[in-house]
């Protein structure tokens, strides 16, 4: 089952961020199965570090008092047990570098990358203001499966980052580029949300609204530090489920705070902070999974 085109037409969004939607559905909607028979994770958000180097009005970060920029990194040793433990899965689905940073300022990018290697779909979302095409090929040649670049400036941006793509000998099918530059009209080109309720963009919720949202039946979201947070919503980290330097990530899946958690979202109740609060639809991927969590209970 893959994503439906009339749902995504529904939305806001542009092309290329429909496109991006629908590459991942081909491997973010596959349900692996685990050794207790329920679905397995599909697609991990990374947090590799506390900096951006933009202020993006629809972003948390737009305000230094509520989300200041901090010189905090993930490090290599953190990484390495969440790559063993997924090889230990063989893990099928794909892990993001994004989060609420920006990841090509780690220090160790490359060093990162290649920890992953070429066992683990690896791709990095980034602003494209530190990509270089000797650092686009060096990414590829440590194991980068897929790299995404927003772009913020203008029009002229797609020639630019386009002529950089093809110097580092990228194929159309390893990197895209989304076109963010437009205004609050137009949504700023992406599939807008209020991150949890952090700011004041997009559609108003109604508290106690009945909305399913599959996050927690198909994903992971993990900070700078560790903690498994609710999702990548949780832009004021209300909810931390684990921390992956002492739980597995298995463990925390399966554990019952998730499952109470999980439940409650598919079955569309947002009772709680910050789901209550955050507008985010939530369901453009996960359904496959959805149905294999409704079919065990």
């Amino acid at each position: 089952m893959k994503i439906e085109n009339t749902k995504i037409d529904s939305v806001k969004i542009t092309e290329q961020t429909k496109i991006n939607i629908i590459r991942k559905s081909d491997f973010v909607d596959e349900v692996q199965i685990t050794k207790k028979g329920t679905p397995l994770f599909s697609w991990i958000d990374i947090s590799l570090t506390e900096l951006c180097n933009r202020l993006c009005v629809f972003c948390p970060r737009i305000d230094p008092d509520v989300y200041p920029n901090q010189n905090l990194h993930m490090g290599l040793g953190l990484l390495e047990k969440i790559n063993n433990e997924l090889i230990d899965l063989d893990y099928q689905g794909g892990v993001v570098f994004c989060g609420y940073g920006e990841p090509l300022l780690h220090p160790q990018i490359k060093e990162i990358i290649g920890i992953f290697g070429k066992e683990i779909r690896t791709e990095i979302v980034t602003n494209g203001d530190k990509l270089t095409v000797d650092l686009i090929h060096d990414l590829f040649d440590k194991g980068l499966s897929f790299l995404c670049v927003s772009m913020y400036d203008g029009p002229h941006q797609v020639e630019y980052f386009t002529d950089m793509m093809k110097q580092a000998g990228l194929s159309n099918h390893q990197f895209i580029l989304r076109d963010r530059w437009h205004n609050e009209e137009d949504s700023f080109g992406l599939k807008l949300t209020n991150r949890g309720g952090t700011i004041n963009f997009g559609d108003k919720v109604e508290q106690g609204i009945k909305k399913p949202c599959f996050y927690l039946a198909y994903s992971l979201a993990i900070d700078w530090n560790g903690d498994m947070l609710l999702c990548v919503q949780d832009w004021q980290k209300k909810i931390k489920l684990g921390n992956t330097g002492q739980d597995k990530l298995l463990d925390v899946w399966e554990s019952p705070r998730i499952s109470k958690l999980r439940n409650k979202l598919i079955q569309g109740d947002r009772s709680d902070s910050p789901c209550k609060e955050c507008n985010t639809d939530g369901t453009f991927h996960g359904f496959n999974h959805v149905e294999k969590w409704m079919s065990i209970k």
